[in-house]
């Protein structure tokens, strides 16, 4: 028997102002009511999920975490993880750490979320998908499993794209991804495609129909294994290139295939 399975993005995607959308809410319910599988797909950590989420009352039935670097049940059971190398981490940090305008973030398979470096005019953690984040220092980086070094650079593409180069010419080893907002660094091999599928075949399903919806180039990996890929009219155009489908909502189109 072929399952259906739909996959979301959070930020961008579903949760949009703080908030997802009820009939995006309604059209989830509608299509795990009718049997599938809903997976949300995110470049989040797990308490940093748990935080967007809290009091919105919406269900996944697996979580892909970290850009694919962890996954987790609906009881927020971890799966599996990949974490970065340490060294990684403390190179990443130490290269960006005294970059102005960029905040150097960590985040990891526990509970806890850290901020190494606010160098941004926005005082606190900087961004609001770091809230709850708590001040790190290479010197905690031993002490925990590091999924994603996020970069943060609010509203300057161009400084986004010499942040690339630079993990190019200073951190050759490095692997990473990207969305409108962030320089995400991960583990070797780590995307969100290929953490679907590793959710999948821990959960025995090996004939499967999958719908990806995303709307950053982070999303690109999951869109190339889905069957039917869906980004949004507020995408990059290259992203709306790559998708079957450009949509306003997610409600949209996910009823069209309950």
């Amino acid at each position: 028997m072929t399952v259906k399975v739909a996959a979301f993005d959070i930020d961008g995607t579903l949760r949009r102002g703080g908030d997802i959308a009820a009939k995006d809410i309604a059209a989830i319910d509608a299509w795990r009511n009718a049997g599938h599988l809903a997976i949300s797909a995110t470049g989040r950590s797990r308490s940093s999920l748990s935080r967007a989420l809290h009091g919105i009352d919406i269900s996944f039935d697996y979580n892909v975490l970290s850009n694919g670097g962890a996954g987790t049940t609906r009881d927020d059971e971890l799966l599996f993880g990949h974490p970065i190398d340490s060294d990684m981490v403390h190179e990443a940090v130490t290269e960006f750490q005294d970059v102005e305008g960029i905040a150097v973030y960590g985040t990891t398979f526990g509970p806890r979320d850290g901020i190494f470096t606010n160098n941004t005019a926005i005082p606190g953690v900087g961004s609001s998908l770091a809230q709850g984040f708590i001040p790190m220092t290479r010197a905690d980086i031993t002490d925990h499993q590091f999924g994603v070094v996020p970069l943060w650079v609010p509203d300057n593409p161009a400084l986004r794209v010499e942040l690339i180069e630079r993990i190019h010419t200073q951190l050759p080893h490095a692997t990473y991804t990207t969305n409108h907002e962030f320089v995400d660094i991960i583990a070797p091999g780590v995307n969100k495609g290929k953490g679907i599928l590793q959710v999948m075949e821990l959960a025995g399903i090996d004939s499967f129909e999958l719908y990806t919806f995303g709307d950053s180039w982070n999303d690109l990996p999951m869109h190339e294994v889905a069957h039917h890929s869906h980004s949004f009219t507020l995408s990059p155009d290259d992203v709306q290139h790559a998708t079957d489908h450009v949509i306003e909502h997610v409600a949209d189109a996910l009823l069209e295939y309950v």
